[in-house]
């Protein structure tokens, strides 16, 4: 299954606090992405956080993965699980 998860730092938190978190976080999704876990990851445009499209085997997983990111555990980053489902609009387009 895809879920979105949508993580950003905790407003009012000192950049001094996140800083040191991002090569570790970095590393951290790096292994998600080596083990297929994490199929894509991008900034939000103001770089307030990310997005990453998770493949797993349930939101549970993820939730244990997310859980793992040294910034969630350092308590500076919050997020949002969003687990997807295939898009069927499109056969609308093709009814009789």
């Amino acid at each position: 299954m895809q879920v979105l998860v949508i993580a950003r730092v905790v407003a009012g938190i000192a950049r001094e606090k996140v800083f040191p978190l991002v090569k570790p976080e970095a590393a951290k999704v790096w292994e998600y992405v080596a083990s297929d876990l994490v199929r894509t990851v991008h900034y939000i445009a103001d770089h307030s956080g990310a997005v990453l499209l998770f493949e797993a085997p349930s939101v549970e997983a993820v939730n244990e993965a997310v859980a793992q990111l040294p910034m969630v555990q350092a308590g500076v980053l919050q997020y949002e699980i969003l687990p997807l489902a295939p898009y069927t609009g499109l056969k609308e387009l093709f009814a009789n």
